[in-house]
């Protein structure tokens, strides 16, 4: 009767390990086997949950997608909710670089490294990739949408084409970040990009 219940948690497991070592060492640089061996989980195991590392990055990429959406959501409706759209953006920007920087600037977001190393490889992983981008994008569209309502934020560009440059100042300066494993870069990008997008 428990046999549902383990493979749930095994799969989960997996999906916890896969995102971790994917964030820090790439898709390349990531072998299923190291993997299994963190899991405790065998070769033929594996296939029963994937058809494929492809296809398990895939799933992974959506994982990965929906958490951080999630947590996004998380904050706009809890300990977010009273804050300004500008304040809003400046504490997610923050708490993310602070977690960066708590696991030594090892990690990278997940989507962003796929993107720049599988897109053009993987036909599957690249609409999962992209289906993650949009998600995000409507979320900051949504969030500068209220902030020009409220007068904050220029008005000769549309939420949408402000969410899809304030998200391609964001990746870049991680790239920045990972480089020279200082938060001081992004934040200094990040600000000059708000500060950009304001209503003069």
């Amino acid at each position: 009767m428990n046999r549902p219940r383990r493979s749930v948690q095994t799969r989960e497991a997996l999906i916890e390990a896969g995102i971790e070592h994917l964030s820090v060492h790439g898709y390349h640089g990531t072998g299923i086997k190291q993997i299994l061996d963190e899991v405790n989980v065998p070769k033929g195991s594996f296939y029963n949950f994937f058809a494929s590392k492809e296809a398990f990055v895939a799933e992974l990429i959506g994982h990965y997608s929906e958490d951080l959406l999630g947590q996004l959501n998380e904050f706009m409706t809890g300990p977010g909710k009273d804050l300004t759209p500008v304040e809003q953006l400046r504490a997610i920007y923050l708490y993310s670089l602070e977690r960066y920087a708590s696991n030594g600037f090892k990690k990278s977001c997940l989507v962003g490294s796929m993107a720049s190393e599988i897109s053009s490889e993987s036909e599957m992983c690249r609409i999962e990739l992209e289906a993650s981008m949009k998600k995000w994008l409507k979320f900051f569209s949504e969030v500068f949408a209220k902030g020009q309502k409220q007068g904050l934020f220029r008005e000769d560009m549309s939420a949408n084409e402000i969410a899809a440059l304030y998200w391609a100042a964001w990746e870049g300066a991680l790239i920045k970040m990972k480089m020279s494993a200082n938060t001081q870069p992004v934040k200094r990008i990040m600000e000059l990009m708000i500060s950009t997008l304001l209503k003069k």
